[in-house]
């Protein structure tokens, strides 16, 4: 892959993704529309993009089927796809198709419009759906490369059965898996969240990933056109360390932290967290986003934003922090817009000006710490 420019433009996307995986992915084609009139080179999108559970049984029914390695080394092909329902995911297809047509080519002012996907009453199955590959279809229809931010995938195998009486089908577990996919459809790297949410704090948040999810046990960094992009998801942005290797030893320019985070923890840690990121690792953060409220139990904090190296805020989509100005019930349930994007320009060459001005990562020597 050639080298990236030194300022090359990135779009950063804010979903309210629900149960429906049709109507989400097709926000991400509204997205990768706006992203391709806007000229950038890369998409970014959150965490939960393609699906948000009503349960744990309901998310672990509809994960992706495993990432295999094959994936990641063919290029797409538009005639890959299921042998069954094979003319309604050709209309599904065009439906994606004509969506990032008509939102690439519509007037600015149109960005936050709900441009019509036609009936979706036809598709009412959806248990089928890789969002992966249809990840890889959008990618290859827009010709952007893509962060998907946060899918779920199933473990290769679930985790050994023991004589303890739990049902096997219980054992089962998936992945949170970010995926980074060229403009080709091939995907270019697979992160798998290593620090799972499981938080309780009485009267407002009791999430437990654990339940479904396993673990994953390796740090990823990737080049993109953008620069060289250190993946992390949501909670993992507390673990400052993880983000030092990804930069000291490993190079990262632009951190991604796409999320799903809960309002009250949103409203107290949000931009904190993403800002000290960004300062302590002189990178750019990027962190797109969910918003609103996906069902009866869960809600986002929204605000995909990007800081610059010198901690300096670029931009942001907005959430519930302007919830009293907005009308949260507005729109479709959620205090700004949605979907939306946020457009940024990364610059290398900044990266290495406020490095040389302040060369933390040279006076960062760990060997000069005692027992």
């Amino acid at each position: 892959m050639a080298s990236p420019s030194k300022a090359a433009r990135a779009a950063i996307a804010q979903l309210r993704s629900t149960r429906d995986k049709r109507t989400n992915l097709l926000d991400v084609a509204k997205c990768a529309g706006w992203a391709k009139r806007e000229g950038a080179r890369m998409l970014f999108l959150p965490e939960c993009l393609g699906f948000v559970g009503d349960s744990a049984e309901h998310t672990l029914a509809q994960a992706d089927p495993p990432l295999g390695e094959d994936t990641t080394s063919r290029l797409y092909r538009h005639d890959y796809a299921t042998a069954t329902h094979s003319s309604e995911m050709s209309s599904f297809r065009r439906a994606l198709s004509d969506q990032i047509k008509l939102c690439a080519t519509s007037p600015p002012d149109y960005n936050m419009s709900d441009c019509d996907a036609g009936d979706l009453s036809d598709w009412s199955d959806t248990s089928f759906i890789s969002i992966i590959e249809e990840l890889r279809y959008i990618a290859c229809e827009s010709k952007l490369w893509i962060s998907g931010g946060g899918v779920h995938t199933r473990a290769e195998s679930p985790p050994p059965s023991s004589s303890d009486g739990v049902d096997d089908k219980r054992r089962e577990k998936i992945y949170n898996t970010h995926v980074i996919i060229d403009d080709e459809g091939r995907v270019r790297a697979c992160y798998r969240k290593i620090h799972l949410f499981d938080v309780a704090i009485p009267g407002k948040v009791s999430l437990r990933e654990s339940d479904t999810t396993l673990a994953g046990t390796n740090l990823v960094v990737c080049d993109s056109p953008i620069g060289r992009l250190g993946l992390s998801i949501c909670y993992d942005m507390r673990f400052g360390e993880m983000y030092v290797d990804m930069v000291q030893k490993m190079g990262a320019q632009v951190l991604l932290m796409p999320s799903a985070f809960t309002v009250p923890t949103g409203r107290a840690h949000w931009h904190a967290l993403l800002r000290a990121r960004a300062i302590e690792s002189q990178c750019y953060v990027l962190a797109a986003a969910q918003v609103g409220k996906h069902n009866e139990k869960r809600e986002s904090y929204g605000h995909s934003v990007v800081y610059d190296p010198w901690g300096e805020l670029l931009a942001d989509a907005g959430g519930y922090d302007d919830a009293e100005s907005t009308g949260a019930s507005q729109y479709n349930e959620s205090p700004v817009r949605v979907p939306s994007i946020i457009i940024s320009d990364i610059d290398l060459d900044y990266i290495s000006s406020v490095r040389e001005r302040m060369p933390i990562q040279q006076h960062r020597d760990i060997s000069k710490y005692s027992d």
